[in-house]
C-alpha cells in the first residue's frame, strides 16, 4: 500500500510488514518492562511499538541513502518498499551500466546505517541507565550497527553482495559472471544464517524463539533472491539465442465444426504440428490445445469438433514474427498459455508457438 513519497519516489508498505511490526512489538515488550524503570502495563507495549517504528524509520533512511546517490548519478528509482524483512529500493540502471556506479549506490546504504549507529551510541551515555532515553538510543545504535554489518556480508541480495558484484565486474569486465558469483555467495550466506539459527536453538535446548524464526525467514529471503538473481542472469545470456522463427510450429487452419479426428489426419498429411481455428472470414479465432487432443480417446475424436477444444484467440496470445529475446519472453510471461498464435507483419498466420518448445529451447541453451 502507498505510504507517501520521498524525493518524488513512492514509498510502498507491504501488508505483511504490519504483521512483523506487531510480532516484534510483542517480542520486545518484556525487554522494555525489564530495562526501563517506571514502565508497566500497556505503557510497555506502546514503548515497544514506538521503538520498532523507530527502527523501521532507520531502515527507510538506509534506503533513502541509496535513493539519493542513485538520483545524483542519474539513475531511475521506481519505488522504495518496506517489506517483511527490511527495505528495498527499485533502482534501474541503463544497460550496461558501470561497476563504479553500482559500488557507490550499494555502499552508501551500510554507511548510512553506520552513521545512524554512531548517533545512537554517541547519544546513549547522556541518559541514565534504565531510562527511556538510554534504552532507545542504545538499542537504536546497536541495531543499526547490526544492520550495517549484516548488509555488508558479500552476497546478493545484500548491499555487500552488490559491492562484491561491482568489484568482480570491474576485474573481469563481465557483469553476468559477477552476478552469478555474488549470487552463489549469497546462497552460501543464506545457508550459514539458517544453520546459525538452528544451532542456537539446539544449543539452548529450546524451540526457536522470535529471533531464531526471524533469522530463518531472513535466510529464506536471502536464498530466494540470490537464486532469482542467478536465474535472471542466466535468462539474459540465453535470450539472444531465442529465435521465434525456429521455434514456430507449422499450423493448419481448420473450420470450427471440423471433427478432431479429421483435423488430426489433415495435420499429419500436411506435416503440421498446430491447429488454428478460423472463422467464416478466414480470421484466426481459436487455438487447439495439443494436450487436450492427446488426452482425448481416439474413439471420441470423430464426434467432437475442434472448437470444443480451442481457446479463443486473445490479444495476449498473439505473437509477432519480429519478436525476439526479452520481448518474446516478456510476452509469454505476461499471458501464460500452452499455445500462442504467431503472425507475420501483415497479420497472416505464420504458425503456433508452444510453451513446451520455448522451455526446451531455454534449457538447451543452458538455462537450468
Amino acid at each position: 500500500m502507498p505510504a507517501g513519497r520521498v524525493l518524488g519516489v513512492p514509498v510502498i508498505v507491504q501488508p505483511l510488514w504490519f504483521v512483523i511490526v506487531v510480532l516484534f512489538t510483542i517480542w520486545l515488550e518484556p525487554s522494555v518492562n525489564k530495562q526501563v524503570d517506571g514502565v508497566s502495563g500497556n505503557g510497555s507495549y506502546a514503548l515497544a511499538l514506538a521503538f520498532v517504528l523507530l527502527l523501521y524509520a532507520s531502515v527507510l533512511v538506509h534506503e533513502i541513502g541509496h535513493l539519493v546517490v542513485a538520483k545524483l548519478l542519474g539513475m531511475q528509482v521506481n519505488r522504495v518498499t518496506l517489506q517483511l524483512l527490511g527495505g528495498a529500493s527499485e533502482i534501474v540502471e541503463e544497460t550496461p551500466g558501470k561497476p563504479s556506479r553500482e559500488f557507490l549506490v550499494a555502499a552508501v546504504g551500510p554507511l548510512t546505517s553506520v552513521m545512524l549507529a554512531g548517533i545512537g551510541l554517541g547519544v546513549a551515555p547522556a541518559f541514565p541507565h534504565h531510562s527511556l532515553g538510554y534504552f532507545f538510543a542504545y538499542g537504536f545504535g546497536w541495531i543499526n550497527a547490526f544492520v550495517a554489518a549484516f548488509n555488508l556480508l558479500p552476497g546478493l541480495p545484500l548491499d555487500g553482495g552488490r559491492v562484491l558484484r561491482s568489484l568482480v565486474w570491474q576485474l573481469t569486465h563481465d557483469k553476468l559472471k559477477a552476478t552469478i558469483a555474488a549470487g552463489w555467495v549469497g546462497r552460501a550466506l543464506a545457508v550459514g544464517v539458517a544453520v546459525y539459527a538452528l544451532a542456537g536453538s539446539n544449543t539452548s535446548g529450546r524451540s526457536l524463539n522470535a529471533g531464531g524464526l526471524y533469522l530463518l525467514f531472513l535466510a529464506l529471503f536471502m536464498w530466494t533472491n540470490a537464486s532469482l538473481a542467478i536465474s535472471q542472469t542466466k535468462v539474459s545470456t540465453v535470450l539472444p539465442l531465442l529465435d521465434i522463427h525456429a521455434l514456430t510450429r507449422r499450423a493448419l487452419a481448420v473450420s470450427p465444426d471440423l471433427p478432431v479426428a479429421e483435423a488430426v489426419r489433415r495435420a499429419r498429411e500436411a506435416e503440421a504440428r498446430g491447429l488454428v481455428v478460423i472463422d467464416s472470414y478466414g480470421k484466426p479465432s481459436g487455438l487447439v490445445s495439443e494436450a487436450a487432443v492427446t488426452a482425448m480417446p481416439a474413439e471420441r475424436q470423430p464426434w467432437v469438433s475442434v472448437s470444443d477444444l480451442a481457446r479463443p484467440v486473445e490479444a495476449g496470445l498473439v505473437l509477432s514474427t519480429d519478436m525476439s529475446g526479452e520481448t518474446l519472453l516478456r510476452a509469454v510471461q505476461t499471458t501464460p498459455a500452452t499455445e500462442y498464435l504467431v503472425v507475420d507483419k501483415a497479420g497472416a498466420v505464420a504458425g503456433v508457438l508452444t510453451r513446451t518448445d520455448l522451455v526446451a529451447a531455454l534449457q538447451a541453451a543452458g538455462l537450468h
